[in-house]
């Protein structure tokens, strides 16, 4: 616990400081300030297992707790914030309580200085997508300085900063220095460029430094019902064992509005453009296809070429219809020719003012596995007050020589936008894996205010999930949990 007392000082010294000393001047200077803050409490419960040993026969309890204090200040033209993260796992030995992110800025007529922690996405992401996503557990923020600038008919960025190599890293050894550019001549047109230079260390050379260049050129024209836009990067450089970093990528979209239906469609072409890896990317284009898998992601290929088409229908207020295709080829692997394929197929239909029913079918051909879901959704307003729900959807999964399903049902009752319960549960009848067959739970929302409580007892069964075109496999939990979030 030593070892964490300058970083718990230090996050005190920020707020201390931030609130006694800097509000107290740029109130002087700006009659403005203000300070806002949130924390985001996660406590699990395991449910005991089967001590693993012959000599003992007991059970075994964990528990973990993590929990996310972020507070921000305004003072006029100025800004700062830090994020305090306690994370205090089954293993006492990997805990920490720290400073994870901290960040002081400046924004006057357009133009922004932040220095410290950051995001940060150029354009569709063929060159540096740096994001944070709790649902797959992925968090690749920068630590550096940004400037940039938001005008009528220019806008730039320019960062300089250091990175984590993969999402399990807990150094920053890699160097990130790159900007980015667009000018908008026309009304709903924009033409621009970005450029990123990575370094890492060399292996070969302790002495010196690999590095990977990746540039990228867009444009994108969005006026009436008409929104074009195509980007195109490549890259080139040395890798930290000697080899030669060499790869491109391509992404074009386009899509058709009226008021009846939609039109939109994507294409990516791309190969060994992802750096480090394709396992954690700093740089991870659109996903191209309907709920964000990818062959990048699902089998950490070096390239792929795929194409995602769509069609949104809306004859009337009440009823809303879509369909969309995408197919992936791998462009990396010459003897496995991994494949996806999605088909999709939704509806949303309101027969009366209380009474809204949703239906998915998703169908994926995957040369690992294919897929089939069937997802169905249903709420009924009681009154102005209540609502009760039902939730019901089942996959299906087809494996060389072996063949399950998956069942869901949840039900749900709420009162306005104060107390939610659902009950439900899920069976399954795949022998291979040691989760339960059958699973239940019971979960209770409650919010108050700026503070929301959700209590969760049971079992949660796991699977695949995927966001912005990053996949990870999201391990089945059986015991309790609370999640607190609170706004201040």
């Amino acid at each position: 616990m030593s070892r964490n007392i300058p970083h718990i000082i230090g996050f005190s010294a920020i707020v201390v400081l931030s609130t006694f000393i800097i509000p107290g001047a740029a109130q002087a200077q700006f009659d403005n300030w203000s300070v806002s803050a949130a924390n985001w409490l996660q406590y699990w419960y395991h449910r005991p297992e089967a001590f693993d040993s012959i000599y003992f026969d007991s059970r075994s309890r964990q528990d973990s707790l993590d929990n996310r204090f972020i507070v921000d200040f305004d003072l006029g033209d100025f800004y700062a914030g830090a994020w305090l993260r306690v994370l205090h796992p089954n293993r006492p030995d990997q805990s920490f309580e720290r400073i994870t992110q901290r960040y002081f800025g400046w924004n006057q007529d357009g133009l922004t200085v932040h220095a410290g922690n950051f995001y940060q996405t150029f354009d569709r992401g063929l060159t540096l997508n740096a994001f944070l996503d709790d649902v797959i557990n992925f968090d690749n923020n920068l630590d550096g300085a940004r400037v940039s600038g938001l005008y009528d008919h220019f806008d730039f960025d320019a960062i300089f900063g250091r990175a984590f190599r993969d999402r399990y890293s807990t150094e920053r050894e890699e160097i990130l220095r790159g900007g980015r550019a667009a000018i908008k001549p026309i009304v709903g047109t924009r033409a621009g460029f970005s450029y990123i230079r990575y370094k890492q260390n060399d292996f070969d050379d302790p002495t010196a430094a690999a590095g990977i260049n990746v540039t990228g050129i867009n444009a994108g024209v969005n006026r009436g019902p008409f929104e074009i836009y195509g980007e195109h990067a490549f890259k080139n450089g040395r890798l930290q064992f000697g080899e030669i970093a060499k790869g491109d990528g391509t992404y074009l979209s386009g899509s058709f509005s009226h008021s009846l239906f939609s039109i939109y469609s994507e294409y990516k072409n791309m190969i060994r453009l992802l750096y480090p890896s394709p396992a954690s990317p700093m740089n991870s284009p659109p996903p191209v296809s309907h709920q964000g898998r990818s062959l990048s992601s699902l089998a950490n290929t070096i390239g792929e070429r795929a194409y995602h088409v769509g069609l949104l229908l809306s004859p009337s207020y009440n009823l809303n219809l879509e369909l969309a295709f995408s197919e992936s080829f791998d462009r990396g692997d010459t003897l496995r020719e991994l494949y996806l394929a999605e088909k999709f197929a939704g509806v949303r239909w309101s027969p009366t003012d209380k009474f809204v029913v949703n239906y998915r079918w998703d169908r994926f051909d995957y040369s690992l596995e294919d897929e089939v879901q069937n997802y169905f959704e249903a709420y009924y307003y009681l009154s102005n007050a209540q609502t009760v729900s039902a939730t019901a959807y089942t996959k299906r999964f087809v494996l060389t020589g072996h063949e399950y399903h998956e069942d869901y049902l949840t039900l749900g009752l709420a009162r306005s936008n104060f107390l939610q319960l659902s009950l439900g549960g899920s069976l399954s009848n795949n022998d291979l894996d040691r989760d339960s067959n059958k699973l239940a739970f019971a979960e209770l929302t409650i919010r108050l205010r700026s503070h929301e409580l959700v209590i969760f007892h049971g079992g949660e069964r796991g699977g695949l999930v995927c966001s912005s075109g990053i996949c990870s496999q999201r391990p089945t939990f059986e015991g309790t949990r609370v999640i607190l979030f609170s706004r201040f």
